[in-house]
């Protein structure tokens, strides 16, 4: 019998391990493509934000509010500034505006003393002095003032009929008041006929208009002046047309007593009360005319004309 050597003491006993046997190789065209991700016991836990998670998400969200706020306040704060601006330069127009009325109304008020002094009257332009007339007297009744309606008045108070008159009226303006006169009168006191052809009777005409002399100081204004001036050559040119008149109706008349026969009959015709009635009525119808047609330059001033 062999013999039988001492034995370590009995161990236990450990159950083998299988063998692991090699993963298959990947099929090629798996290849680059990773493995699934590992099987998570409990799924629903991937739906729940860890706190860190929050609170990174809520500064997260902080950044662009704050951002926000920030560009809000800046854009009232600018917007406040313009509207501060706005009205900073709203007043200082409205204060320039102030400004250049005040300086407008000065010289408003100085162009005022300009031309009131630019319109004082000195001498220039020279009062109207009326042409002569052959064979006629111009005498002149004086009017006073330094306005046109103390003029109009001094004008209409003279009664140059009651000086000089009787006046023959208007037939046109039967109320009428006299600005201006005109008459003729025989040149001599009597008269002897030789013959009917060498006995003429001379006349003499006589013109009546008003005279302005106003101080050349500055106490009258020019364009009064002016508006004289146009009044009396208007009124020298109505009388200078009764002359006209008068001369021709006259010289007719000495040339018909020329033709009469005798000087009997040449005495009897300038006796006659009726001798002037044609001129009478040449000189009414002159009114008429200027009636009809009146207009300043021909010797009708027309009612209100250049405030006469």
């Amino acid at each position: 019998m062999e013999g039988i050597e001492p034995s370590d003491p009995a161990q236990p006993q450990v159950p083998a391990e299988r063998p692991v046997a090699p993963a298959p190789p990947a099929p090629d065209d798996l290849a680059g493509i990773p493995p699934p991700p590992a099987y998570h016991p409990y799924p629903y836990l991937l739906a729940r934000p860890a706190p860190g998670n929050r609170a990174n998400r809520a500064l997260r969200l902080a950044g662009p509010l704050t951002t926000g706020v920030l560009c809000l306040f800046l854009v009232v704060l600018m917007v406040g500034q313009l509207v501060h601006a706005n009205e900073l330069l709203q007043a200082e127009l409205a204060d320039k505006q102030s400004q250049l009325t005040s300086a407008q109304t000065e010289v408003s008020s100085l162009q005022t003393v300009v031309d009131d002094l630019k319109e004082r009257w000195f001498g220039n332009p020279a009062i109207y002095q009326p042409p002569p007339i052959s064979n006629t007297v111009i005498k002149y009744f004086d009017v006073k003032g330094a306005t046109q309606s103390e003029l109009k008045r001094s004008l209409y108070t003279a009664d140059i009929c009651k000086t000089y008159g009787p006046c023959d009226p208007d037939p046109a303006v039967p109320n009428g008041v006299a600005i201006g006169l005109e008459w003729f009168e025989p040149a001599v006191n009597s008269y002897t006929c030789t013959t009917p052809r060498a006995t003429v009777i001379p006349y003499r005409y006589y013109v009546l208009l008003p005279r302005w002399s106003p101080p050349a100081d500055g106490t009258v204004k020019i364009p009064l002046v002016e508006r004289w001036n146009a009044l009396a050559k208007s009124i020298y040119v109505h009388e200078a047309g009764h002359v006209a008149i008068d001369k021709q109706d006259l010289g007719a008349l000495n040339a018909q007593a020329q033709k009469l026969p005798n000087c009997d009959a040449v005495y009897g015709f300038w006796d006659d009360p009726h001798v002037y009635d044609k001129d009478d009525a040449d000189q009414a119808a002159y009114h008429a005319r200027l009636h009809a047609d009146c207009r300043p330059e021909v010797g009708c001033i027309p009612d209100g004309w250049m405030g006469w």
